[in-house]
């Protein structure tokens, strides 16, 4: 098999991953984007290639010889961002530590170094770059992968491509930008000749020379512009041609590299906060070593007594790969190829053998997936105590930071617990890990386990409504439209819409038929709101109904959702598969919907507990204003006395549409909102809207001095806190794009808020859950939606349960303003709101 390079443009490649990356930075916010962007294309060409050699070229600088031939050559590329540049290092740090070949030299480009590297190498090349005038290098053996979207969406050209995509040859590339010029580099080519007469030109004639030897033959203006800029075009062709002779001061005999990697490069990964790659086992030399020369293959039930004997003070283990250590280097595994489930060997044997471990809380457990374990464990009567996760470690340490799953084998876990613990430490994260995110992983699993019934009957009289209603919907709109269509089309709606019905609407330039556009067009013609009904209706059949129709049928009538606590960036838990935080609320439709969850037990109910205002309450508290300390310490309405500040009217006096628009502003401070965006919730002038926000802050100054100083701290430190202590690293804040840094912006203002509202309804569930224990109750607690807590309520613990909730969520937490629960008892969640 013949060798295979890759030549690497390594400026347009960091380039791309630039731009392609979010914006990421190191733990001391250094950026770090596009390091891990070509870091990552570089491991997919190893791993997935497999090439001989890598040779990577950079520019040296600006100035070449080509300036020499044309002082303004490159003269219009606008500057390189600063935090690319700053990137630059890092790269080539790394690609030395990986010992592939970098050439950069003064004088000549990146292009013309790969192009002399391929006339020198007699193997199979692929150039990998987003400059097209690499086109030219093409050949039999060598293909050109041109980047199309970041970094990882590529064309790949070899000699037919380049035929089919383009219609010429290697050669003729260089005849085309001689004729057309290149913006980008400033190559000026024939003024007046564009891509497209450029292709004409050389399609007809061959090559440059041909069409000035046969100048004549071309007609009127065209003609004029060649014979006048002769000069410039045969300038224009050096200018393209790529160099295939330069003396280069490197050696080219040698590209290879070296793979697995060594420790230095897993070190500058560590460095750089590149997780998600120092986890991939299969990229560095002593992962790889290490576990070949210690692996223990259990195939009989004696060697899971000598995995037992050999257990002390520390055990990790891995369910879904059935891996086991008890000591870095040391693994033991269920050989993949073994039948678990023979007469000879069960999962429930090795596992039952393996119960004292996971039950002795004095031997630490190593973990990535506590909660998933107790699960698994659960339904073999085994209870795991005593476990540290190592990913929920992980993600409370780097919040805000790029997440990426462990991978590393379970032997390796050992170390990584030992360096999340200092980093624990060091973040002062250690007692918010311990009395919050551990236990709360158990009570997770609890609610999970308990589930939440649905009233299946119910459901499907709703399917039966729903269903009737879409067909009658369908219909409506096929007499509104004088004919059918496929009504979940937008296409289709589109031209119903806009051809036949003729309806406009001036924001819709693209003919969408996006909701707001819809509700822009509503009073246009009835076709609009039926429209928008039926797809209300045919939103929530099959995001819920649908679901949970299938879930009952597959399961019985008891959903048992997933919490996912290591997702957010702010600390909230979200709920999955399927998500029970997302039930719609707000109307008649959404109350149906609703009524189908009730509680399990013959003659139960269900409590909805949910804290009033906490993160307006939280800004009261953390901001120290003292007249939102004040109203809220009087009973007050909050947004009835906001309104009364920014309209300067008695309370008396506050109409339903100036408490409406003093809401949004307070919930819309919580979140940094603009002017621009509290004018679209409201529907106010953008000028007025900014004058509501500056009103409010002058009214409640230390409420903006709150903000400024939350975003000075992040902007300082990289990061934000709760009152708790939680962590959100903000990345965002040290970007050069506006945007991107105001978004940061916001995010340091709100998460102090929206951060600790998470950590204090986590508190309170672990109040709940230990006093429901505590009393020997049978009453369950089985959801929670954002600052909402739902238990299923055993007959007869009414009164307990409302004694413990109140408790349990507000008279645990010191602030400078009471927290109050809303607290509503139902046969089932419509009648507890």
């Amino acid at each position: 098999m013949k060798d295979k390079v890759f030549l690497i443009d390594g400026n347009s490649l960091a380039n791309r991953a630039y731009y392609a990356m979010p914006y990421f930075t190191t733990s001391n916010g250094t950026p770090s984007g596009a390091v891990f962007g070509f870091v990552n294309i570089i491991l997919k060409i190893i791993t997935e290639e497999k090439p001989s050699g890598i040779l990577v070229a950079f520019d040296h600088s600006r100035k070449t010889f080509r300036n020499e031939l044309y002082s303004e050559y490159k003269g219009t590329r606008k500057e390189t961002a600063p935090e690319l540049i700053q990137q630059f290092p890092a790269i080539k740090k790394i690609l030395e530590a990986m010992n592939i070949k970098i050439f950069e030299q003064e004088g000549i480009e990146a292009d013309d170094i790969i192009g002399t590297a391929c006339s020198n190498l007699d193997c199979d090349k692929v150039i990998l770059s987003g400059d097209r005038d690499l086109l030219q290098l093409t050949s039999s053996n060598t293909q050109i992968w041109l980047t199309v979207k970041g970094v990882s969406v590529l064309n790949k050209i070899d000699l037919s491509e380049l035929k089919k995509q383009f219609s010429i040859t290697p050669s003729q590339v260089v005849d085309i930008k001689a004729l057309m010029g290149d913006s980008s580099d400033n190559i000026p080519g024939v003024s007046g000749i564009g891509e497209k007469t450029a292709l004409k030109l050389i399609g007809e004639f061959g090559y440059l020379d041909s069409v000035y030897a046969n100048i004549d033959k071309i007609p009127g203006k065209l003609r004029e512009k060649l014979v006048e800029n002769k000069e410039m075009a045969y300038l224009s062709y050096q200018l393209a041609t790529i160099k295939k002779d330069c003396t280069l001061n490197g050696d080219l005999t040698d590209l290879s590299y070296d793979f697995p990697f060594n420790e230095n490069v897993k070190k500058i990964f560590e460095e750089y906060s590149f997780s998600s790659l120092t986890k991939k086992k299969e990229l560095f030399k002593y992962n790889q070593d290490s576990l070949e020369k210690n692996k223990v293959i259990i195939d009989n039930l004696e060697k899971v007594d000598a995995l037992v004997n050999n257990v002390k003070d520390f055990f990790a283990y891995d369910l879904a790969k059935m891996e086991f250590s008890v000591k870095p280097g040391e693994i033991f595994c269920v050989n993949k190829s073994f039948d678990m489930f023979s007469q000879a060997l069960t999962l429930s044997d090795i596992l039952f053998k393996l119960k004292q471990v996971f039950e002795d809380k004095n031997i630490l457990k190593l973990t990535i997936s506590a909660k998933e374990d107790m699960h698994k464990l659960s339904s073999l009567n085994i209870n795991l105590d005593g476990y540290f996760d190592l990913t929920l470690a992980d993600y409370l340490n780097s919040t805000g930071m790029p997440l990426q799953p462990i991978t590393k084998n379970c032997d390796e876990w050992f170390e990584l617990y030992k360096s999340l613990i200092n980093k624990l430490d060091e973040q002062n994260l250690t007692e918010l890990y311990y009395n919050l995110e551990l236990p709360l992983s158990k009570v997770l699993f609890n609610m999970e386990k308990s589930g939440f019934k649905i009233d299946a009957s119910r459901l499907n009289k709703i399917d039966e409504l729903f269903t009737a209603k879409l067909v009658e919907l369908t219909k409506s709109i096929y007499e509104q439209a004088g004919e059918e269509f496929n009504v979940n089309s937008p296409k289709q709606v589109s031209n119903i819409l806009f051809d036949k019905l003729g309806l406009s609407s001036f924001q819709n330039k693209k003919r969408s038929t996006r909701v707001e556009i819809l509700d822009d067009l509503k009073y246009s013609h009835p076709i609009v709101e039926l429209i928008i009904d039926y797809r209300k209706y045919q939103k929530i059949k099959s995001t819920y109904i649908d679901v949970y129709k299938r879930i009952c049928n597959e399961s019985g009538n008891i959903i048992h959702t997933s919490f996912n606590q290591s997702l957010t960036n702010t600390g909230r838990i979200s709920s999955s598969d399927p998500n029970l935080q997302n039930i719609p609320t707000r109307d008649d439709i959404a109350k149906s919907l609703r009524e189908i969850f009730i509680s399990k037990f013959e003659g139960g109910l269900l409590a909805s507990a949910d804290y009033n205002q906490i993160e307006l309450r939280l800004l009261a508290d953390m901001s120290q204003e003292e007249k939102l300390i004040e109203i809220y310490n009087q009973g007050l309405d909050i947004h009835t006395a906001t309104a009364c500040e920014i309209f300067g009217v008695a309370p008396n006096e506050v109409t339903q549409k100036m408490r409406r628009e003093a809401k949004a502003v307070n919930f819309g401070v919580i979140y940094g909102i603009s002017d621009y965006g509290l004018s679209q919730n409201i529907k106010i002038s953008r000028k007025n809207a900014g004058e509501f926000i500056k009103s409010y802050f002058i009214k409640y100054p230390k409420v903006k001095s709150f903000a400024d100083n939350n975003i000075a701290f992040a902007k300082k430190n990289g990061f934000i806190k709760t009152k708790f202590g939680r962590i959100r690293h903000i990345p965002e804040l040290s970007s050069s794009n506006f945007n991107v840094r105001a978004f940061g912006e916001r995010v340091a203002m709100n998460m102090p808020l929206q951060g600790t509202a998470s950590d204090i309804i986590k508190f309170s569930m672990l109040k709940v859950e230990r006093l429901l224990d505590e009393y020997k109750m049978k009453s369950q607690l089985i959801l929670q939606i954002h600052d909402e807590l739902v238990i299923d309520v055993y007959p007869g613990e009414k009164d307990k349960v409302e004694q413990i909730l109140h408790e349990a969520m507000e008279n645990w937490v010191h602030l400078s303003v009471p927290l109050s629960i809303t607290l509503n008892f139902g046969k089932n969640l419509a009648e507890c709101k």
